[in-house]
């Protein structure tokens, strides 16, 4: 049986230092970006939020490589939306 739901995050954007636009998640308050538009701090939030989770990723399996035969696999899709 495959589910398939939809994750939503808040992200507060506001306007920060030379007119740059920061974007924080709620949530996870360490994902954090700026850009110069509000549209490209949406598209870099998605991507902060993706390297965070990387983040963790890379770790575990770089010290404990799955030995399970059970072991699979979860594929996660980041898309940016717009308010």
């Amino acid at each position: 049986m495959t589910t398939q739901e939809v994750l939503s995050f808040a992200a507060v954007y506001s306007v920060v230092e030379n007119g740059w636009v920061q974007g924080q998640l709620v949530e996870l308050p360490a994902v954090v970006t700026a850009a110069p538009t509000r549209t490209e701090a949406e598209d870099m939030l998605a991507d902060a939020l993706r390297e965070y989770l990387l983040s963790f990723a890379t770790t575990k399996l770089a010290s404990s490589p799955p030995a399970d035969p059970a072991w699979g696999a979860l594929d996660l899709t980041i898309t940016p939306r717009s308010a």
